[in-house]
């Protein structure tokens, strides 16, 4: 009986590894890239971590967060995207509106969740926001809607203004203020 015992603790030990592979085997990888114009974008990819780890998704566990910065280029953001596409990946988030636009325009099957600065809604980016529809959805910070308030708190505080110069580029279409 006492040898029994101990056979049956040695099987038991020998099979734990095999048991605990298979458990790693049938527990999902996902592949989350991430599509960000650079700069300060970078900031939202912290909070991505801290969010995707509170829902016990942790970078290199059972998440692979694969990071791909685009310097701005929207052609290069719709090859990243397309190029992804193609490796089945999970998810792409995407850090600002010129990339999720181009994102979009580049994959037909793969979800993008978004933090945009224009308005989704207005872009044709989700159908509303109470039902996004389609396989976008995300938030988005009011950006450009605050150009107008920032004028009109400028004037306030120097009454005295009489011209005031910004910079945009017009071929990006979420950056032209309605």
């Amino acid at each position: 009986m006492k040898k029994a015992g101990w056979s049956l603790i040695l099987v038991a030990a020998m099979l734990l590894p095999v048991a605990v592979v298979a458990q790693a085997q049938q527990e999902k990888v996902y592949r989350v890239v991430v599509v960000l114009s650079g700069g300060a974008f970078y900031e939202t990819i912290d909070g991505l971590r801290v969010g995707l780890k509170q829902l016990g998704l942790q970078d290199g566990i059972r998440l692979n967060l694969v990071i791909r910065e685009t310097k701005g280029d929207a052609k290069a953001a719709e090859e990243t995207a397309k190029n992804f596409e193609k490796e089945n990946v999970d998810l792409l988030y995407t850090t600002a509106t010129s990339v999720t636009i181009a994102a979009r325009r580049a994959t037909a099957e793969i979800p993008i969740v978004f933090c945009a600065g224009a308005d989704p809604v207005d872009l044709g980016l989700v159908e509303s926001f109470a039902k996004p529809g389609g396989r976008l959805t995300g938030v988005f910070y009011r950006d450009t809607d605050l150009t107008a308030k920032r004028l009109e708190i400028l004037k306030e505080i120097v009454p005295k203004l009489r011209h005031v110069v910004t910079f945009y580029d017009p071929r990006r279409a979420d950056k032209v203020i309605r």
